[in-house]
């Protein structure tokens, strides 16, 4: 079977292209994007596809100046020659990553995918056609594993979601150079793929090529983990759904999901983790930031008192009440939090982030840390209940060696913090007393200083962001 029947089998076993009449694809010039419009276009016929109905569409990054305009044109002049549509979209990607405080690799594949389906929606268009290979999904297996994913992330890349299809997902980068080769048609290199800057790259050039020393079959090993993964994942999903609609139910009032603890404690611990983040998703409409110990810490409030809370991503709130496990998205004062400290371990910030807490000797500690978003306390000087938590009246810091004061709400205004986030600015305290105004403020009273015998380490993390 050659290259373009392995090709038209793939996109018949997942039937991507199943009463499709207008399709959109995503090409940026290079030799997989090349390589799927020019193969989609020769079986355009057989799938009742007119060309004039197939929309290219490109993003330039803005990253790489010339280089990225001759792609550009070379992208037009190809879809040009082919009798599809062109349609250009250009932003500058470092800004937009900066403005969305994300990686320029994220904020670049938000962009495009955004792209995709503006213009899906203005042609009406049934698919987005985009160009992943084998070797993409063995990059997304390794990266996913490497973050700490779990059975969907062992999954790597669908080939169809939604109205998304990858057509290429079954073939191999020297597959698709060989065809190209052998049909004469020419495609740009981004340089910036070269390189190791990304970590995407750096999979692809330090991690898989020493993995292929081990053995040379490692990508289709990968790849065929992936695929016996996805269907694991995709039964366990399925089920957990089912369960979560049969032994929970949507309430108004919590704007979230209650789920009967008796019944779903009786599901294997895989599917009742499954079954807890569902829920979570669900109240959340979202997945992102959703990780391992979350679901855990929720599970584990199952076995708990009556009245126990967990807090979670997204101000979402976890509680068991009288044999029922409420994940609430939106109950009154859900923006406020009081979350006491009292022993070592990570604590969820609702809606901002996590606080890693450490009780560290004195005599270990060879610098006491500078950094903005790591503040190191004198344990010894603590006393009363120890919080992160949302600001109070009669909150204050104590701001000199002399005892001198300030009010919190004064600490706010001198740092010109919007008055819409001050009431839900995190705060480290003692009662009234506020330790460490998160990202602006710290009490001189809790410095470390040459008595201090132990010293707790408060690291903050915002959500999304590894520097806080």
């Amino acid at each position: 079977m050659n290259f373009i029947e392995n090709i038209r089998s793939y996109i018949d076993e997942y039937n991507m292209l199943s009463d499709v009449k207008n399709l959109v694809v995503g090409i940026s010039g290079g030799a997989d994007s090349v390589c799927l419009m020019v193969v989609l276009c020769m079986l355009a016929d057989d799938y009742g596809i007119e060309r004039k109905n197939i929309y290219g569409v490109h993003v330039n990054h803005m990253l790489r100046g010339a280089e990225a305009d001759r792609d550009e044109l070379f992208v037009k002049e190809l879809c040009g020659r082919l009798g599809v549509h062109f349609v250009v979209f250009k932003k500058d990607i470092n800004a937009y990553a900066k403005e969305c405080g994300c990686s320029v690799e994220e904020a670049g594949r938000s962009y495009r995918y955004s792209c995709f389906e503006e213009v899906r929606k203005k042609y009406n268009a049934d698919k987005i056609a985009v160009a992943h290979n084998r070797g993409d999904m063995a990059e997304t297996v390794i990266f996913n594993i490497l973050r700490g994913s779990g059975l969907k992330g062992l999954a790597g890349i669908s080939p169809v979601r939604d109205k998304i299809i990858r057509p290429l997902l079954g073939s191999t980068r020297g597959e698709i150079e060989a065809y190209l080769k052998a049909c004469n048609q020419d495609f740009c290199n981004d340089s910036t793929n070269d390189t190791t800057h990304y970590d995407r790259n750096k999979i692809r050039h330090n991690i898989i090529p020493q993995m292929e020393t081990i053995n040379s079959n490692a990508i289709n090993h990968i790849c065929d983990i992936a695929d016996e993964a996805g269907r694991d994942y995709e039964f366990i999903h399925d089920r957990a759904v089912y369960c979560m609609a049969e032994y929970g139910k949507y309430d108004d009032t919590e704007k979230g999901i209650i789920l009967d603890i008796d019944k779903i404690a009786r599901k294997d611990r895989v599917l009742l983790e499954y079954i807890v983040r569902e829920a979570i998703i669900k109240t959340a409409g979202k997945q992102k930031d959703i990780g391992r110990k979350h679901i855990k810490s929720v599970v584990d409030l199952m076995y708990g008192e009556t009245g126990k809370t967990v807090f979670l991503p997204y101000g979402i709130v976890a509680r068991k009440s009288y044999g029922t496990l409420i994940i609430s998205g939106g109950v009154a004062d859900s923006a406020k939090y009081d979350i006491e400290i009292s022993e070592p371990g990570a604590y969820t910030v609702p809606g901002h982030g996590s606080l890693s807490v450490s009780l560290l000797k004195k005599d270990n500690v060879a610098e006491v840390s500078k950094k903005i978003y790591t503040k190191m306390v004198d344990y010894g000087k603590i006393h009363g209940k120890f919080c992160i938590r949302t600001p109070k009246a009669g909150d204050y810091i104590i701001i000199d060696g002399m005892g001198n004061s300030k009010k919190l709400s004064r600490v706010f205004i001198d740092s010109k913090i919007d008055r819409t986030l001050r009431d839900t600015w995190p705060v480290v305290a003692c009662g009234s007393e506020i330790i460490w105004v998160i990202g602006l403020r710290y009490n001189v009273n809790y410095k470390v200083d040459e008595a201090t015998k132990e010293i707790l380490c408060l690291e903050y993390e915002g959500e999304g962001d590894e520097n806080g």
